[in-house]
């Protein structure tokens, strides 16, 4: 069914209004929680990816398109005619510098690439390893996907494990002023300095540690340990060739000695 000029006039207000709701939040998020949570700053950008999808191949795109551009230019903000949809929607959002701006629409694009959905944005964010990390992948691809269900299956393990340890912990920080067991999740970190022997001294526990970053801590440890498994795969298929070859060489000597 085609809609009338005015109809799509309508819808382009109606979508500046919704955008204009959503900078409103990311104002309060740059004031109080930037630089505290992630969780805030992942919900505004999955409501921009949820805008996207309203906005990307409806009958009123480009109605709508005109108006964040015009928007944008009277705020001073350069746009080009091949800005992706994506791009003009967070600067709209986020009036951002410019490096942080194109993290947070690569991020989106490969979100979007993906087919990820509003409400499993965040989650998905987190298992990549953060906005960043997302932002600097290309998209999905097998080996990525091989990957990542190796991490997914290893962070279980980690888990595991750090259940397991609660029996025989590495050691016991005394009680601090610092955290009460209600201020931080399941678990909380520490932060500490690696003395030249391998030690390390524990200095303090990391108030107000979220569930957030107990679950990146916990996917570092599953990747360095994958890593591992990674080298000594790597160190034992060197051998193997180097094997091989000295068995060649040697058969190729007594060949000749024959």
């Amino acid at each position: 069914m085609r809609i009338t000029a005015n109809q799509k006039q309508e819808i382009a207000n109606a979508t500046l209004v919704k955008l204009d709701a959503l900078a409103n939040r990311r104002q309060v998020w740059q004031r109080d929680f930037y630089d505290k949570s992630n969780k805030a700053l992942y919900a505004l950008l999955s409501d921009c990816l949820g805008m996207y999808y309203e906005i990307k191949g409806s009958s009123a795109e480009k109605v709508v398109l005109e108006g964040i551009k015009a928007n944008l230019e009277g705020r001073g903000i350069k746009v080009q005619t091949s800005t992706p949809v994506l791009t003009l929607i967070v600067k709209y959002v986020f009036n951002a510098e410019r490096r942080r701006a194109s993290a947070y629409s690569r991020a989106l694009r490969v979100a979007a690439k993906e087919s990820i959905s509003v409400g499993n944005f965040a989650e998905w964010v987190i298992k990549v390893g953060g906005i960043e990390e997302v932002a600097s992948t290309k998209g999905i691809t097998d080996e990525t996907i091989k990957k990542r269900s190796q991490l997914d299956n290893k962070v279980a393990e980690v888990k595991q494990l750090l259940v397991n340890q609660l029996q025989h912990p590495l050691s016991l920080v005394p009680k601090t002023a610092l955290a009460h067991p209600a201020d931080s999740a399941e678990y909380t970190l520490l932060i500490g300095k690696m003395l030249a022997s391998g030690q390390t001294q524990v200095l303090s526990v990391v108030p107000g540690s979220t569930t957030a970053m107990i679950e990146q801590a916990i996917r570092k440890i599953a990747q360095e340990l994958l890593n591992k498994v990674d080298e000594h795969i790597k160190a034992q298929a060197e051998l193997a060739a180097q094997a091989a070859i000295t068995e060649a060489a040697n058969q190729a000597y007594f060949k000749e000695m024959a």
